[in-house]
């Protein structure tokens, strides 16, 4: 934690323009200018700040610090803010992990060393599974690298190890495809791959992936795991940008989760569906057609996350069978539409067949069915 004067050296190199444009993501609106000296801007709430705008006034850091401090709470301390506003507009993700030496801020260098490295495939991978829905990668997508290299690092903590992973919402150079953008979709796609190695489904069998799970994600996560095997314990905590333009369309957590905590089984289970992704090729790969019946939305999770997970009926044959997949924010969105309006869907997928009620165990595509002729005659 830096002392008020380090604080104030920092702040007083942030540009006033900086600020005011932090200000507007925030809801802000700039209402007038008094004599080049300072801007007034005015929340939804009518609360005013009075931003100066010369930095040589020898009152300027601490005029900002208290501007600055209005953004502080329980979820973004004063140095989350700084990074915002110095930093593109980024997600904040916390990776904490504790164990007899963190309560001290020390962590093993061979551990360090480690984590960040698997950490950085957790990112990288998760972005890739994101872009492309692939369950091995030997090559990585362009848009998953360019994310990985652009996020970057903040200060550790007190009372455990913290290592703060600060998300780029739209890293230069990728363009994105979906509603939401790709650093949004990546770190969204992060949270949904840990929040399910984290959760009991993860050793059904029958349920399926998250469609951006694939082996690396899956090695990365075992690898998080701490030396020591007793009092330790990890946790990752998300901290979403507030931001005018970039909502949060579908978060795998429920409205009032923040963190996910590890568990001490997470790096098994991990084990455990990397070993099933090495199966994968026993699946069949099919394209089938059918309507969805069932959203899952007010499915009870013992970890508390959303699934996004659907239902079909789809018919294989001359035999109709129940199909379950988990499904991307922006497919999911599409889901909930073409449920309601009980429109035919195509899926694209590798299926695994070896239960009763069949799951998608790598997702190419879902997609509304253009045959319509044959959609109406479906399950006549």
């Amino acid at each position: 934690m830096k002392s008020l004067s380090q604080l104030e050296r920092v702040i007083g190199k942030i540009d006033p323009n900086t600020v005011g444009s932090f200000l507007i993501t925030q809801g802000y609106e700039r209402r007038n200018n008094q004599d080049n000296r300072f801007d007034i801007y005015e929340s939804s709430s009518s609360q005013y700040l009075i931003l100066p705008l010369d930095k040589s006034k020898p009152n300027y850091s601490r005029r900002i610090l208290e501007i600055l401090e209005t953004f502080v709470d329980d979820e973004c301390n004063i140095d989350d803010i700084i990074g915002r506003i110095v930093l593109p507009a980024s997600d904040i993700i916390r990776y904490k992990v504790e164990t007899p030496d963190t309560a001290w801020g020390h962590l093993r260098l061979s551990y360090g060393y480690d984590a960040i490295q698997a950490l950085y495939d957790v990112f990288l991978f998760s972005a890739a599974g994101y872009a492309t829905q692939r369950l091995d990668y030997r090559g990585v997508p362009e848009s998953a690298k360019l994310f990985a290299k652009q996020c970057r690092f903040g200060q550790t903590e007190y009372g455990s190890f913290v290592l703060k992973i600060f998300c780029p919402l739209n890293p230069s150079g990728v363009r994105s495809e979906n509603k939401e953008p790709f650093g949004r979709g990546s770190t969204l796609s992060v949270v949904e791959n840990i929040a399910f190695l984290a959760s009991e489904d993860s050793e059904n069998p029958e349920e399926p992936l998250p469609p951006t799970m694939n082996r690396q994600v899956a090695n990365a996560v075992q690898r998080l795991k701490p030396y020591e095997s007793l009092g330790t314990s990890a946790a990752m905590h998300i901290n979403f940008s507030k931001s005018k333009s970039t909502e949060i369309l579908i978060s795998p957590l429920t409205d009032d989760a923040t963190t996910l905590d590890f568990g001490p089984f997470i790096y098994s289970r991990a084990k455990g569906i990397s070993d099933r992704l090495k199966k994968a090729e026993e699946f069949q790969h099919e394209i089938l057609k059918g309507y969805i019946v069932n959203l899952h939305k007010d499915r009870p999770k013992s970890n508390e996350h959303q699934s996004h997970e659907v239902t079909i009926d789809v018919k294989y044959g001359t035999n109709f069978r129940q199909l379950r997949a988990r499904l991307l924010p922006s497919q999911y969105r599409n889901a909930i539409k073409w449920h309601e309006t009980d429109t035919p869907v195509l899926v694209d997928a590798v299926i695994d067949t070896r239960s009763k009620v069949w799951s998608v165990f790598q997702l190419n595509k879902i997609s509304a069915s253009e045959i319509q002729g044959e959609a109406q005659t479906l399950f006549e």
